[in-house]
C-alpha cells in the first residue's frame, strides 16, 4: 500500500475553467448517481472561498478522489466535509483511506481542530470507512436534505 501512496498526489485549485468545472460535474454525477450533484453555482465558491483538494496520479487527467470543504460559521475551528468521494472506477482500493490520511494535517495546518460531515445512513461501506478514520456518529439527522434522507453527523478531532 505505501508503495500505492507515493503515486499520488494533492492538488488544490485556487479556481476552476470551464473545462475543469465540466469534469468535475461528471464526476459529481458518477459519484452521487440520481442525487443533485453540486454544479457551477457550487463548485465556483467552494473553490474560491472554502477548500477544494483533488487527490490526483501522474498519469491521470482526472482526479481520482475529492474532498470538498467549508469552515463552519459557527465555530472557525471546524471544517464540515461537504463532499467526500473516489472515483468510481478507482473505489475498493483503499485510496479513500489515505486520501483521507492526507487531508487531516492539511485541515490541522489551516487551524482546525474538528472536522465534521454528514453521510446518508444507508452508505454502510462509507460509514464503515469514516468510523475506520476517527469519525464518531453523534446523531442522526432524519430528513436532512429531503424527505426520507436521513443522514448520520459524523464528527473527528485532530489531534
Amino acid at each position: 500500500m505505501d508503495t500505492l501512496n507515493k503515486t499520488y498526489y494533492i492538488e488544490v485549485p485556487a479556481s476552476l475553467n470551464p473545462e475543469q468545472l465540466n469534469m468535475m460535474m461528471e464526476l459529481e454525477r458518477d459519484a452521487f448517481p440520481g442525487f443533485g450533484a453540486v454544479d457551477e453555482q457550487t463548485l465556483v465558491p467552494l473553490t474560491r472561498y472554502g477548500k477544494l483538494i483533488q487527490y490526483r496520479q501522474e498519469s491521470d487527467p482526472r482526479p481520482i478522489a475529492i474532498c470538498e470543504l467549508m469552515r463552519a460559521y459557527h465555530d472557525s475551528h471546524k471544517a464540515y466535509i461537504f463532499g467526500f468521494y473516489v472515483r468510481s472506477d478507482q473505489q475498493g482500493k483503499g485510496i479513500g483511506k489515505l486520501f483521507l490520511q492526507e487531508i487531516y494535517p492539511i485541515l490541522k495546518q489551516d487551524g482546525f481542530q474538528k472536522v465534521c460531515l454528514t453521510v446518508n445512513v444507508e452508505n454502510k461501506s462509507a460509514v464503515r470507512l469514516y468510523e475506520k478514520m476517527g469519525f464518531a456518529i453523534k446523531e442522526t439527522r432524519f430528513d436532512e436534505f429531503g424527505e426520507g434522507e436521513n443522514r448520520y453527523y459524523m464528527e473527528y478531532s485532530i489531534s
